[in-house]
């Protein structure tokens, strides 16, 4: 059984990862992603079983209804943390620990969702994944989960995001959650003062909290995944400045598409786009701007950096993840 809380809303971040592997996992009969709404968005989840259990919010869906309905082998929880109550084994997979370490940076529901339970979570969990190198070392040290118990299973990219057909445009592009931790007011800045004629800046994600969005700048919102797949392939150059990640899907997702990319060293992003990427530091403003004019005057980098960047994601695949899943899941139901 699946916690399929992630999957309610508009899919990003946890929700993508949750649903790549989902549809991918070597299991019979299929996975039962469980929820507390109807899951309206059901692509590449096709072959999975579905339950919903209607609650008033998903924070007391899941510790009072998903320990009732959980009868299976073993329960895979996306978002990291499980019911106290829970009788089964359990897998939890972890993101990031940004509510613990940035807790101004979410709702306050976010912040009690996970705070009040992942310590307890991790305590009685019999297996956990971690999306990253640098989130299992924090795990370690932060709440001393033995090494043993995790497995790295990172985010990945399919066949579907890939180079297009040579057509580009003259864009700069962002795609994440309009957030205040994402980094997109320190773009905003860059972008002001980067001199004319400067390209559009294009934000693409649905909105987040706690942030007003900078004038002047084009907001597409949150699109499907064949127009985000064009904007990447389009770009001029891909710009993500965000001040904390565990992952950061949108970065290799943009170098599977042959964008340029410049990011910054945080989470898994120094992990598989050293070499293939320009990395700044989070919250370095000046170095930001000095990698984006860097990169919109010189276009044998920008082809360059886009050819790595292809060769790069490559490396990571999201069957190959669904495979590190499925053995995790089976050894966590056999004790």
């Amino acid at each position: 059984m699946i916690d399929g809380r992630s999957l309610v809303p508009l899919r990003s971040g946890i929700g993508v990862h949750t649903a790549e592997i989902a549809g991918r996992l070597d299991v019979t009969p299929p996975p039962t992603i469980a929820s507390h709404e109807e899951i309206t968005n059901r692509q590449g989840i096709e072959r999975c079983r579905f339950r919903v259990d209607r609650a008033v919010n998903g924070i007391v869906w899941q510790q009072f209804v998903l320990p009732r309905i959980a009868e299976a082998d073993v329960l895979w929880a996306p978002h990291g943390t499980i019911p106290v109550t829970l009788r089964i084994p359990a897998v939890v997979t972890l993101h990031d620990f940004s509510s613990l370490t940035m807790p101004g940076r979410h709702l306050l529901k976010t912040v009690l969702s996970f705070n009040l339970f992942i310590s307890e979570s991790l305590d009685r969990a019999r297996r956990i994944a971690a999306v990253s190198k640098a989130i299992a070392e924090e795990a370690a040290h932060w709440f001393a989960v033995p090494r043993r118990l995790i497995e790295i299973v990172p985010n990945g990219v399919d066949d579907f995001f890939q180079p297009g057909d040579g057509e580009s445009g003259n864009y700069i592009l962002f795609v994440g959650t309009l957030e205040p931790r994402k980094g997109v007011q320190d773009l905003a800045s860059v972008w002001w003062s980067l001199p004319e004629p400067r390209p559009p800046l294009m934000l693409c994600g649905q909105q987040g909290w706690g942030m007003r969005l900078p004038d002047g700048v084009d907001v597409a919102g949150w699109v499907d995944r064949e127009r985000l797949r064009t904007l990447y392939q389009r770009a001029r150059i891909f710009v993500y400045p965000s001040r904390y990640e565990g992952f950061g899907i949108p970065p290799l997702e943009a170098m599977a598409c042959g964008a340029p990319v410049i990011a910054t060293r945080t989470g898994a992003i120094t992990e598989y786009a050293e070499g293939a990427a320009l990395l700044v530091d989070p919250g370095d403003l000046d170095g930001l701007r000095a990698a984006i004019v860097r990169l919109l005057r010189d276009e044998p980098l920008r082809r360059e950096l886009g050819l790595r960047g292809i060769e790069r994601a490559k490396q990571y695949r999201w069957n190959r993840s669904a495979r590190l899943m499925t053995e995790l899941l089976t050894e966590a139901s056999r004790g």
